[in-house]
């Protein structure tokens, strides 16, 4: 598949991410990276927002933390905030970021904004939502 085939299946997953989000209420950010088979480092991400990018009253940068979230999965190969894995620098811990494989492709999505077990449900949904995509293919 061409990168730019997975970049329309990422947008049309990170619009059903924030489908999902609001079904349920939140908001936040949700991000998305997807590794197409055969690549090594050329990963296809993207990112939406939902309602609100930042949480000024307590101080939350959510497009930062997603994309920690995002990149944490991808560096562990595991949903992020396992406090067993030692954090290194950019990773700030947070539950919320959900990583698999499927078919030779490599995926992470997150969500921040809401309680973390709502942000891995909403990162959740985004890999099956991908899944189902790519058994298309």
């Amino acid at each position: 598949m061409t990168n730019d085939r997975l970049r329309e299946y990422l947008t049309s997953v990170l619009e059903e991410m924030k489908a999902k989000a609001e079904e349920m209420h939140i908001q936040g950010v949700a991000a998305g990276a997807v590794l197409n088979k055969n690549e090594s480092v050329d990963w296809v991400g993207g990112m939406k927002v939902v309602e609100t990018p930042f949480n000024f009253k307590e101080g939350w940068n959510l497009i930062a933390i997603a994309w920690s979230k995002c990149g944490e999965a991808m560096a562990t190969q595991a949903d992020s905030g396992d406090p067993a894995h030692v954090k290194i620098l950019g990773e700030c811990g947070f539950v919320g970021g959900a990583y698999e494989e499927y078919e030779g492709y490599k995926m992470s999505f997150a969500f921040s904004g809401a309680l973390s077990e709502e942000d891995l449900e909403v990162a959740k949904h985004g890999i099956e939502t991908m899944k189902k995509k790519l058994a298309k293919e």
